[in-house]
């Protein structure tokens, strides 16, 4: 798994590539989006276009990043999510709590509807 961290429009976005696994041994993830919610970030968007395979424990670290961003007043929007990824979404009924944009742009600006605190809160909080 490789995860590239950005910044867009006061969002933070979390490129994801390859095989995400978040079981056990493995918990870059799940750490990077604690530190972001630590360090103030409200909204989140990851990016899985090019995720080939995710483990059932990453559904797990998505729907708590949801509940800790939404406590905030922010959220976390999934972003051109594969097919057999969103199918299995759509089984474990995650789709109605974590919603999935074709584009970058559909994602953030989802975010501008939503009431959300400082625009700005996760400016250079993912230059890492």
């Amino acid at each position: 798994m490789r995860i590239i961290q950005r910044e867009r429009e006061g969002v933070a976005v979390l490129d994801l590539k390859g095989t995400v696994h978040c079981g056990d041994d493995d918990r870059e993830l799940e750490a990077i989006i604690n530190d972001l919610t630590n360090r103030g970030c409200t909204r989140l968007v990851i990016n899985l276009r090019e995720v080939t395979h995710i483990d059932t424990m990453c559904l797990g670290v998505f729907i708590a990043a949801q509940v800790r961003f939404h406590r905030r007043r922010g959220g976390v929007n999934l972003l051109q999510t594969p097919p057999r990824i969103h199918h299995m979404l759509m089984i474990a009924r995650i789709d109605q709590f974590l919603p999935t944009y074709s584009t970058e742009e559909e994602a953030i600006r989802a975010f501008a509807t939503a009431a959300v605190p400082d625009r700005h809160a996760c400016r250079a909080l993912v230059d890492s």
